[in-house]
């Protein structure tokens, strides 16, 4: 249209005007020297003929399609060429909003803070039936309560709540007494084999049986639990450990201490048990545990396909949050049946522990190694430092709920911390060649391992290794645990994501391009779809006096928005989320930018400027865990051993050789009958911390696993599969 414009303003004249008007002259009747004119003109537009033609065509349409003020506009107005096909755009978006209006009258009344103040009415009335659910259950339970009685199982209770000793063994008065102990406590919470243990078949029958880290749990230890339930729901993850015979070795006495962690026999789980028979499936997906999106990352591509949902974190650079890679070249790995360890990579570990001791002991520590012999090399010069610096002890003893640990990857799953630091351990050796065996990784199913090591931080993961990924060669080792942890390793020497792990598509979202525009024009550094997978935030604004952070999110009524499933999800979860991860956020409706842009962007300056100075006053550490209630000291008469709190104790002030086996022995069988079962392989860690050690040496381990077997051999102790139950004795 506008060519044709142009056209006719090139091309005005006689013979033009012919084209257009109604009567044309004919070209006989004019003068000769209008005729000439004529001629000369024609020769010298001939190339915008067709130019003229496709004007006219277009005239036609536009009568036709009743759009005469278009054509009388592009015949009149000089700058038709350049802005009438905007100005028609507009015409028809406005025609089309006020039809909207017309049609839908809530949003012709749609005011942005009137909507605000529904959003949050919304999102309190919600919490608020969550609470009334509570409630409403909590009085159901109530009203079920067994009253008054001496007679029957409710008299067998009473009579036993009376004794002060010789009461019935458990399972004794689950036969006889378990339809009313399940009255008063509906749900119990055992393991499988503590179900098999406590509970004689008939005894008690359940509505629902749920199975948790149902990848761990072998068919034969679910099969009881199973039988006593109606109805069954497993929850695990395919992509984390199944059942091993890790834990085998450390009830046989004849095995070996620690060499055979680097080949474990995997079983089929409950979990795989269920979807081989095609039970119904729902994947959660919406992951909560990390606190910055780089330390799923890796995972949410390699092993669940970007399918898990991952919020951001305001954390751009990874100033207190994240992943980290050390890179240790002067460091060797030591082979070989009887080291297997890389000691100077342990001695970095053990500074890195004290120091984060010192300076972030509300963060919550954990550090994992991928085998036994580097996770004790590792706790020995802790050990050492611990003794140099008795000031960090606090710390050791600030977390009871999530105390310090060092383990290998074996049995590390089901921990997390604030912060994980991972030792590799292995890597090159002293005369610098690397062999790419990793243990574990390289066996099958070694990715799952790693897997499982990559995703215990909630705040921060730090890496310890002697190379880096571009030393490992993957045609010197196809296993697939050795190629994620290729890709794992780079993704850390990066400090995000891996090469070609960037998902965040461009997707088209005007609305939020035109804020972004606005803001930018006012000197803001402005980012758009902030994210890794799952849910992206429309816009961020960096924070210009720390560009490590974000100031503030942004939402817009776009892609985001409506992505949601529900109202809950979009209103109040997802807020509530971000919230938790430090996020301060604003939303701009689309109908008030359209009204009034200007005033809108006011608003949103308004919100960043408080935002600065609210972030000038916060200190620049995460948040910690939450905080526990310090646990009363138990009383350490009649048998019974100091809480566990003991545990942060300095070491040097307690010797092994001090600790009489008539201690140690009481203090497994508390540890044993306060679980209700133990795996054998986290007994001796356990008793360990009961009597004042947070970490469990091989010259601790021996005489406590000594004692765990005479416990085995006289019957104070029963062996059930992996794990240690009370003895009948």
């Amino acid at each position: 249209m506008g060519e044709g414009g142009r056209g006719g303003e090139v091309g005005r004249g006689k013979a033009p005007t012919t084209m257009t008007s109604t009567e044309p002259p004919t070209f006989a009747a004019l003068p000769f020297s209008e005729q000439e004119t004529a001629f000369h003109a024609w020769a010298e537009h001939a190339p915008r003929l067709q130019d003229m033609v496709a004007v006219n065509h277009l005239a036609r349409n536009l009568g036709e399609a009743g759009l005469a003020p278009v054509l009388a506009a592009a015949e009149a107005w000089p700058a038709a060429g350049q802005a009438l096909a905007d100005l028609l755009r507009r015409s028809w978006l406005t025609a089309l909003l006020e039809r909207a209006e017309r049609e839908r009258p809530e949003l012709a009344r749609f005011h942005g803070s009137q909507q605000t103040h529904a959003v949050a009415s919304f999102r309190s009335l919600d919490a608020q039936t969550l609470l009334a659910n509570r409630a409403r259950v909590a009085r159901h339970h109530w009203e079920r309560l067994p009253r008054e009685g001496a007679a029957g199982q409710i008299g067998t209770l009473r009579r036993e709540f009376e004794k002060k000793r010789r009461h019935l063994p458990i399972r004794q008065l689950m036969s006889q007494a378990g339809h009313a102990v399940q009255t008063m406590k509906p749900v119990l919470l055992m393991s499988p084999l503590s179900v098999a243990a406590y509970l004689p078949p008939g005894s008690v029958r359940f509505d629902l049986v749920i199975f948790d880290e149902a990848s761990q749990v072998r068919p034969v230890d679910a099969l009881g639990a199973l039988l006593r339930g109606a109805q069954a729901v497993v929850v695990g993850d395919s992509q984390q450990l199944p059942p091993t015979t890790f834990f085998d070795k450390l009830t046989d006495p004849g095995s070996d201490d620690e060499e055979d962690d680097d080949a474990p026999a995997d079983l089929e789980s409950v979990l795989g048990l269920f979807r081989a028979r095609g039970a119904p499936e729902q994947t959660l997906r919406w992951h909560y545990r990390s606190r910055h999106e780089s330390l799923i990352a890796v995972s949410n591509r390699l092993f669940y396909e970007d399918r898990l949902v991952v919020f951001p974190s305001p954390d751009l650079g990874r100033e207190t949050r994240g992943l980290v890679f050390h890179h240790l070249p002067d460091t060797f790995y030591e082979p070989g049946t009887s080291k297997r360890r890389n000691r100077g990579e342990a001695q970095a570990v053990a500074r890195a522990v004290l120091e984060h001791a010192r300076t972030r002991p509300e963060l919550s520590l954990g550090v994992a190694a991928f085998n036994l012999a580097q996770a004790q090399a590792i706790l020995d010069e802790v050990e050492l430092l611990r003794r140099q610096d008795p000031a960090c002890e606090p710390f050791f003893a600030a977390h009871p709920e999530e105390p310090f640990f060092v383990k290998n990857l074996e049995n590390v799953q089901g921990d997390e911390r604030d912060v994980i630091l991972i030792s590799v351990g292995y890597g090159r050796t002293e005369d610098g060649t690397l062999s790419h065996n990793f243990g574990p990784l390289n066996q099958e199913g070694g990715q799952r391992r790693l897997n499982v090591l990559i995703s215990r931080a909630k705040h921060r993961c730090e890496v310890f290794a002697n190379f880096t990924s571009e030393d490992l060669d993957l045609a010197r080792s196809p296993a697939a645990g050795v190629a994620a942890l290729k890709t794992y390793l780079e993704a850390a020497a990066r400090r995000g994501t891996a090469a070609g792990m960037d998902t965040a598509m461009r997707v088209e979202m005007p609305f939020a391009d035109r804020v972004a525009e606005a803001l930018r024009g006012q000197g803001f550094e402005v980012r758009e779809r902030i994210g890794v997978a799952g849910y992206f935030l429309d816009l961020a604004v960096v924070d210009p006096e720390r560009p490590g952070r974000y100031l503030l999110g942004i939402e817009c009524d776009g892609p985001s928005y409506r992505s949601a499933r529900s109202a809950r999800d979009r209103e109040r979860l997802r807020p509530e989320v971000l919230a938790r991860l430090g996020w301060r956020l604003h939303r701009i409706w689309s109908p008030d930018w359209f009204r009034d842009p200007g005033g809108e962007l006011r608003r949103v300056t308004e919100t960043l400027e408080q935002a600065k100075a609210a972030a000038r006053e916060e200190p620049a550490s995460p948040e910690p865990s939450p905080p526990v209630l310090a646990r009363e000291e138990a009383n350490a008469s009649d048998g019974e051993l100091p809480a566990r709190e003991r545990h942060g104790l300095p070491a040097n002030q307690r010797k092994i050789e001090r600790i009489s086996r008539e201690a140690i022995r009481a203090a497994v069988r508390q540890v044993v009958q306060t679980s209700a079962g133990i795996a054998a392989g986290d007994l001796p860690a356990e008793v360990s911390r009961l009597l004042g050690w947070a970490r469990t040496t091989k010259t601790r381990r021996a005489p406590i696993e000594a004692v765990i077997r005479e416990m085995v051999e006289t019957g104070d102790l029963r062996a059930q599969g992996e794990f240690l139950l009370p003895g009948d004795g």
